[in-house]
């Protein structure tokens, strides 16, 4: 069980200049789910949602803005962790807890982001190994 079944992750208000060029990022934001009253063993999350058109990043939920804008997923060592696929286990302690550690951030798709509004959301899957 998620206690982190609904959590918000604040990214920032960043200047376009951050994000000229296709392939800028953003500073990644750390968060982290916590899992509670699982079975012993390990888990891993799998994030899902909307991707941006031809990637496995989530789109944003603007449509103008997600046409250059897109949010990158990050598991706990920041490698880049595309949606759909799960992130590395983290094991569950004899009280059933276990915390999982992810990063995000913006990324540009296209050159010439515009100010805008860049929100998304995604749901996660809990993986029990």
């Amino acid at each position: 069980i998620a206690s982190d079944s609904n959590k918000s992750v604040e990214l920032g208000t960043w200047p376009t200049k951050q994000l000229q060029t296709s392939g800028d990022t953003t500073q990644p934001v750390a968060f982290t789910l916590k899992l509670e009253g699982c079975p012993p063993g390990s888990a891993s999350i799998t994030f899902s949602g909307t991707p941006a058109p031809g990637t496995t990043l989530l789109a944003l939920d603007d449509a103008v803005m997600a046409q250059k804008v897109a949010i990158e997923l990050h598991d706990s060592d920041r490698t880049r962790l595309p949606l759909e696929q799960a992130s590395q286990t983290v094991g569950i302690d004899e009280n059933g807890n276990a915390t999982l550690t992810f990063f995000a951030n913006y990324i540009a798709l296209a050159d010439g982001v515009q100010p805008g509004l860049a929100r998304a959301d995604a749901t996660f899957m809990i993986n029990y190994n």
